[in-house]
């Protein structure tokens, strides 16, 4: 299930902390800091998937150099508490691919940050292999004063306000909801940026560990953090039980309205009946999922390789006819230098030559052309129009896959929803067997009951009641040979 994380943090020298080492953290990579004279290098680390640059359009080009980009960051800055950058992390979906993942943040940060003005240092790392195997995050490192060409500029304050941060986390949820549905279809799961007060939902949320506590936990001590989170869950596991007790209220209201007994018999066909249905609910939908097959979706790699590939595979042709016009070239120019009579004769010899070279350059053009055909195909990708046409072929994929997708989901829900509830059929029709054996002739069952499930509930519980008052001994017997005649649906009772 998707989950919601937005945080944003200050970098700042008041705090012993520089940009270029953060960066250089965050990016695996070795970077020296100029103000300080000072490398760090963090290229043993593991878990960076990807790292990028975004710039505004008025940046200079040399910016997209993380080194260039930090320590220009830090040169213009001359406070000790100076605020030097931003960060924001957030956790990415693992229900999408790293390619998904990646244009999802991509879109986020131009949109949010690029655009207003900010450069952007993006790195997206990938689960520990000790941790949380979906926790897929990235670490967006933003500037904060104004560019242009000249470089830095002065501090934009307005990028400071408490509402810009609110914008930036009801922002990520809109464009992550968007994303995941365009991948998964309309039944995708969704996030909110909203409190779990502000949705109304009775739960507590738990704090974030961060690496040190996690660190901790993981080789099996307790952290601060960590108990701070299970005396939250505790609670909650609390309310959890409260809201059973509340359904167990209304459980036990049914029970003192009007009762009638039921033959332990007309019983058994009842619930046999019951699970007859049940199974073939779960046949019929099982057989529908398979029908239901959803095609493969086309994804953003998919439309690129299908418009380069043409251009690539003529490269690939015009560089082997490249190749053997070269081989064969230099083989009759081999050959030619072991007649004698063709050496004593340069005219020849000239007029060979400059086929020679006429047949290498027509190769050599081709070549040129062919590569000249797939830049301009690349390039063409990456304008607006390309842009647009290859979201255009992903969202029709999306849309023309999404109704398969939705029905197989729902059907599985379905299922198993049904087979649950087969199970519970099977153990009650198990115990009401044991409870015919041990000579209860009927169960007390209420008059209307408004689901299957209550009805369960309800003799479930009757059924206990009845087997009860039976010994040990009387019991153990009973349940054998019900298991021995096959009369039991499964192995489920229990005392």
């Amino acid at each position: 299930m998707a989950q919601y994380r937005f945080s944003a943090q200050v970098i700042k020298r008041s705090d012993g902390r520089s940009a270029v080492a953060a960066a250089a953290y965050r990016a695996g990579e070795r970077i020296v800091d100029e103000r300080l004279e000072m490398p760090f290098d963090y290229r043993a680390r593991g878990g960076v998937e990807h790292t990028e640059i975004m710039l505004p359009d008025n940046a200079p080009a040399e910016f997209g150099d993380r080194s260039t980009l930090w320590n220009a960051a830090e040169g213009a800055e001359k406070r000790s508490d100076a605020r030097v950058a931003r960060e924001i992390q957030v956790s990415l979906p693992h229900e999408l691919d790293a390619e998904q993942r990646q244009e999802l943040v991509r879109e986020f940060v131009q949109t949010a940050f690029v655009d207003k003005g900010m450069i952007a240092d993006v790195a997206f790392h990938t689960p520990d292999a000790e941790g949380d195997q979906r926790n897929y995050h990235a670490h967006i490192m933003l500037t904060t004063r104004s560019v242009d060409a000249a470089g830095f500029g002065g501090k934009e304050r307005d990028w400071d306000k408490r509402e810009r941060v609110v914008e930036w986390r009801e922002q990520w949820a809109e464009i992550q909801n968007r994303h995941l549905e365009r991948a998964l279809g309309p039944d995708a799961p969704k996030v909110t940026h909203k409190s779990l007060e502000a949705q109304g939902i009775n739960r507590e949320a738990t704090i974030h560990l961060g690496p040190t506590a996690s660190a901790i936990e993981r080789k099996g001590e307790q952290s601060e953090r960590g108990d701070v989170n299970r005396e939250i869950k505790a609670e909650n596991a609390e309310r959890k039980t409260i809201g059973k007790e509340i359904e167990s209220l209304y459980d036990d209201l049914s029970v003192r309205s009007e009762q009638r007994p039921k033959f332990i018999e007309s019983l058994q066909r009842e619930f046999a009946d019951y699970d007859k249905t049940l199974r073939q609910q779960v046949a019929s939908w099982k057989a529908e999922q398979i029908a239901a097959k959803p095609p493969k979706v086309t994804r953003v790699a998919d439309v690129r390789r299908e418009i380069i590939e043409p251009g690539r595979a003529k490269l690939r042709a015009a560089e082997r006819e490249q190749e053997r016009t070269r081989q064969r070239t230099n083989n009759i120019a081999a050959k030619r230098q072991t007649l004698a009579s063709f050496i004593r004769n340069p005219a020849r010899v000239i007029w060979a030559k400059i086929r020679e070279v006429h047949a290498l350059d027509r190769a050599a053009r081709e070549v040129a052309r062919a590569k000249l055909n797939v830049r301009l195909r690349q390039d063409w990708l990456r304008s607006d129009p390309g842009k647009a046409y290859v979201m255009a072929q992903v969202d029709k994929s999306f849309r023309e896959t999404a109704p398969a997708k939705l029905q197989v989901r729902t059907l599985a829900r379905k299922i198993k929803r049904a087979e649950k509830r087969i199970k519970n059929v099977a153990i009650l029709r198990e115990r009401i067997a044991i409870a015919g054996e041990l000579g209860v002739k009927t169960i007390t069952t209420p008059v209307k009951a408004r689901t299957p499930q209550q009805l369960i509930r309800h003799v479930d519980a009757g059924t206990l009641k009845a087997i009860s008052r039976a010994s040990p001994q009387q019991l153990q017997q009973a349940r054998q040979t019900v298991r021995s005649l096959g009369r039991g649906m499964t192995m489920g009772f229990t005392r």
